[in-house]
């Protein structure tokens, strides 16, 4: 029987093998194991705690979503200058020694990734399916990583400035040492569709579980890169190829039982393509006045996912977010998934003039969000009318995960969406421009003063 001792570099080391170079020398690495199996690199990719990431609290708290009005919240946040920093747009967020786990945990994983990459097809005893799928599970794992990062630490992309925009470092070697001088928004782009190009041909249709990537995922991936980019005709062909494979939209209805929630297991929901969940959750908010002022009170995400403010601590008037993870054990989905893969069907359509087409996809979803009895179809008179409700949708569909900060990122390339977001904040008002730098993370200040080609964002 053999003895897994994963020290090598991954287990034991990985939390540090991204942020800075003196913590790599640090690292002992004496007794390391080289993988030599097969099964190897599938235990090293089941490893759900690491590979389940995605990001933190820094989308959530800086979206419109959220809105800290009450007097006790904000004296809360003034104890955490982290979190502070993030919901106020203020930069840096990270001073003097603190570290920013949502880089450091996605370059792990992608340390991990490289590992697989790199050495799977020499590895012993298993066959050639498996050592293909295994490489594009972490194919596709490393792109939805740098998808992650560069839209983290990166500029939106712009076809007219993604070249010269600095980007995230780019590595694809398992290397202790290597240069981290930042490439741009378009080479980080070129890898991502390099790597979601190699992995479709070597993984299944669907996996039997949403934690291991599938071509549906890729697909998915895929679909949500050329919308950032712009590309809505290639956006919409991947979703349509997602949408053949894929197309289970749970049925909120299921989950109400009388005044009870249930919903389907972590790795049940079929509505997920690939499970990713935040690195890290908030555990009460309030709700911005621009969020509820689209959430209908007979909508069941309001129903299942609000609740009056004295139910949370510290007490706060208005609705706040009730996380899906007290009725399951689970997380908000921010990976890939039917529902974000069918609103972006819905999206494109939309934008190309097919306005019915695209109103008809938003009524197909909103009939499994509200009870039979009170729900009613939408219509639109114009695509620019209905490009609004989808857009209004996403809102309803995904607050409490931060994936609306993201959406805010690209459509303030939409004169129609661009707006200007301002906080009260300790008396002090606070404003979020369309475009403005604030819409791009802050770089560590331990990372840059550890690894000096890396120049901070503006």
């Amino acid at each position: 029987m053999r003895s897994y001792k994963y020290s090598i570099l991954t287990l034991l080391l990985i939390s540090f093998l991204a942020s800075c170079r003196k913590y790599v020398e640090d690292v002992p690495i004496q007794g390391q194991r080289v993988l030599v199996y097969t099964s190897d690199y599938r235990l090293l990719l089941n490893n759900h705690d690491q590979q389940e990431v995605s990001y933190g609290l820094a989308p959530l708290l800086s979206c419109d979503d959220v809105e800290f009005i009450s007097p006790d919240i904000q004296n809360n946040l003034k104890n955490n200058t982290i979190q502070q920093a993030m919901y106020i747009w203020k930069k840096p967020f990270y001073i003097d020694q603190q570290t920013d786990n949502d880089w450091n945990s996605l370059y792990a994983q992608i340390y991990v990734y490289n590992v697989v990459i790199n050495g799977v097809n020499d590895s012993k005893g298993g066959d050639m399916i498996l050592k293909n799928t295994l490489l594009g599970e972490a194919l596709l794992h490393r792109a939805f990583a740098y998808f992650n990062l560069v839209n983290l630490y990166g500029k939106q992309y712009d076809e007219a400035t993604a070249a010269t925009d600095p980007g995230v470092p780019i590595m694809l070697k398992p290397v202790l040492f290597t240069d981290l001088t930042r490439p741009s928004v378009k080479a980080v782009y070129e890898q991502i569709y390099s790597d979601i190009r190699q992995c479709i041909p070597l993984l299944p249709p669907v996996q039997e579980t949403s934690f291991k990537p599938s071509k549906a995922a890729a697909y998915a991936l895929f679909s949500k890169y050329y919308l950032n980019m712009r590309n809505f005709t290639k956006a919409a062909e991947f979703a349509d190829s997602t949408l053949d494979i894929r197309n289970d939209l749970y049925d909120y209805n299921l989950s109400v039982t009388g005044s009870n929630y249930t919903f389907p297991g972590q790795y049940a929901d079929k509505q997920v393509i690939l499970r990713k969940v935040p690195r890290q959750m908030f555990g009460a908010y309030q709700l911005s006045n621009s969020l509820l002022g689209l959430l209908n009170t007979k909508d069941l995400r309001y129903e299942i996912f609000t609740r009056p403010g004295n139910n949370f601590y510290p007490v706060f008037t208005g609705p706040g977010y009730w996380s899906r993870d007290r009725y399951s054990n689970d997380k908000p989905a921010t990976g890939l998934s039917v529902n974000d893969t069918w609103l972006i069907k819905a999206e494109c359509l939309a934008r190309a003039g097919q306005k019915d087409e695209a109103v008809n996809m938003l009524n197909d979803l909103r009939k499994k969000r509200f009870r039979p009895a009170d729900y009613t179809d939408l219509s639109a008179a114009t695509p620019a009318e209905a490009l609004q409700m989808v857009i209004d949708e996403r809102r309803r569909e995904f607050f409490g995960s931060g994936l609306r900060w993201f959406d805010q990122r690209r459509l303030n390339q939409d004169a129609m969406f661009a707006q200007t977001i301002t906080r009260v904040f300790n008396n002090t008002t606070y404003t979020l421009s369309p475009n403005s730098n604030e819409y791009v993370f802050p770089l560590a200040n331990l990372l840059l003063t550890q690894n000096p080609e890396m120049k901070q964002n503006p």
